[in-house]
């Protein structure tokens, strides 16, 4: 359920950014990408405390990638985004 909820958060995140900033893709990616990065994170940390080997986290954060891919067409966003993860 969490991981919907997360799933959703994301895709709002996206629209309202969209919106907000007039469709900057640096931005956005870079804001995306760090969002992403903590929720990965935070996911991530919460299984390990529940020694639960669980592939959730992994699914719901390509589910997110595979969203702002389709919705954006920017390859260009799409690395920013997946490199600014790896630093959230």
């Amino acid at each position: 359920m969490e991981n919907i909820l997360s799933i959703g958060a994301g895709v709002a995140l996206r629209v309202v950014l969209d919106v907000a900033t007039g469709k900057d893709h640096k931005l956005i990616g870079i804001l995306i990408g760090l969002w992403e990065g903590v929720v990965l994170s935070h996911f991530l940390s919460k299984h390990t405390r529940s020694r639960s080997r669980s592939k959730d986290p992994y699914l719901a954060l390509a589910t997110r990638m595979a969203i702002d891919i389709y919705l954006s067409h920017s390859l260009s966003r799409f690395a920013l985004t997946c490199a600014w993860t790896l630093v959230g």
